[in-house]
């Protein structure tokens, strides 16, 4: 097996079950292992670290998968770690009300560069590392026979494949195509999945979320910003809100919040649709006096890259702030970020600038975090990114 040596003191995080390993803490490769290839990572002493996929071209040269030097990861090793995320998924699919979830989520399962979400009998598979992308066929045969699905198909593409050196690549890797739209069931409520849609169709990261902010909705007029496809809205809906108002700047997302609105049997006139910009909206509808009983801000990443860190949290702050304007007193927010370079703590005190600038006083009653198929390794903080807070506006 070829051989990954590290420079002196740079062993340490690799030490502490840090999977990735970059070009610029390297040494010495010892032959000419190909892209893909598994490794054996060494201290600048010789002494071994772990296994790991290898990848010349990017700059995490070496993602580790096992420290364990007796085991080296094979096939049966990949069927062990996928067997685990799936029996870790098992409450939330156990009563049949939910059949869809990350059931693999890349760090958080051990198995770095590798996404799988299920949607009702199909999976959804992504290959972000070159070392996945080599074995991906046979992680969807695993898929097949631990998590039961009928079919696996390959949405393998973005920043992180380009990263990689990998071109991008769509299509059934194994078993049953997927129809133009899968039927999914969320707590409950359903859902039209496309592979064709953003990342693998759906976010199954604010599961959790969508049923705690529902918790306030009976009652209450609702704006729902940057809504996507109106998971929030349809359970704020069905949870007795008594008028929803949803926005996003895609067209394409506001026609499938409509098909999900509609799906549910959620009446047209307790809806409205607006499409445009979320900062532009909120300063028209401050404008014109309107005003709603609970928000979701649910934004896109602003910070893609730690040195964006000041200019996103200026425009968290400047959401949250014109959203803060809109409420009623009393009101609920449930404003969320899914950048990973912002954390609780950064989050936190720009919804106490937003609130201090508005003139209003925020008492958060939920700190909310990605759902629990979204796992976060301790030694990996990358893998909590998405945060948020509940709170009621006075």
């Amino acid at each position: 097996m070829h051989k990954v040596t590290l420079l002196p003191d740079k062993d340490k995080l690799p030490r502490n079950r840090h999977p990735w390993v970059f070009s610029g803490a390297v040494k010495d490769i010892e032959g000419a292992p190909a892209t893909g290839d598994i490794i054996a990572l060494r201290d600048a002493e010789g002494k071994f670290i772990a296994y790991g996929h290898f990848n010349k071209d990017s700059k995490i040269q070496v993602r580790l998968l096992s420290w364990d030097e007796s085991r080296i990861p094979d096939e049966g090793w990949i069927r062990e770690r996928i067997r685990d995320a799936v029996r870790d998924r098992a409450a939330i699919l156990r009563d049949g009300a939910t059949d869809t979830c990350r059931l693999i989520y890349s760090e958080g399962d051990l198995l770095p560069g590798l996404i799988v979400d299920r949607f009702g009998d199909h999976a959804v598979l992504q290959a972000l590392s070159a070392g996945f992308d080599r074995i991906k066929e046979a992680a969807a045969r695993i898929l097949m026979d631990e998590a039961g699905v009928k079919g696996v198909y390959e949405k393998s593409d973005g920043d992180g494949r380009r990263m990689e050196g990998l071109p991008p690549h769509n299509g059934t890797l194994v078993g049953k195509e997927p129809p133009e739209r899968i039927l999914a069931h969320e707590n409950g409520h359903l859902f039209h999945v496309s592979v064709a849609g953003q990342k693998t169709g759906f976010y199954a990261d604010q599961r959790e979320n969508r049923l705690t902010a529902a918790r306030y909705a009976h009652g209450r007029r609702v704006l729902d910003l940057c809504c996507y496809t109106g998971a929030f809205s349809v359970y704020l809906a069905a949870a007795g809100a008594t008028h929803v108002t949803l926005c996003d700047i895609s067209d394409d997302a506001v026609e499938g919040a409509k098909r999900h609105l509609r799906l549910n049997n959620i009446p047209t006139d307790r809806t409205k649709f607006v499409t445009g910009d979320a900062f532009e909206l909120l300063r028209n509808m401050a404008r014109t006096g309107e005003k709603f009983d609970l928000i979701v801000l649910d934004p896109p990443k602003f910070v893609a890259r730690a040195a964006d860190l000041e200019k996103g949290l200026k425009g968290y702050k400047d959401l949250n702030l014109n959203a803060m304007k809109l409420l009623a007193p009393g009101g609920v927010l449930a404003s969320f970020s899914c950048s990973g370079a912002v954390t609780m703590d950064r989050f936190r005190q720009t919804i106490a600038f937003a609130a201090k600038d508005a003139g209003r006083e925020v008492r958060i009653l939920h700190h909310l975090h990605q759902g629990s198929d979204h796992p976060v390794r301790v030694s990996v903080p990358e893998t909590e990114y998405l945060k948020g807070v509940l709170g009621v506006v006075g």
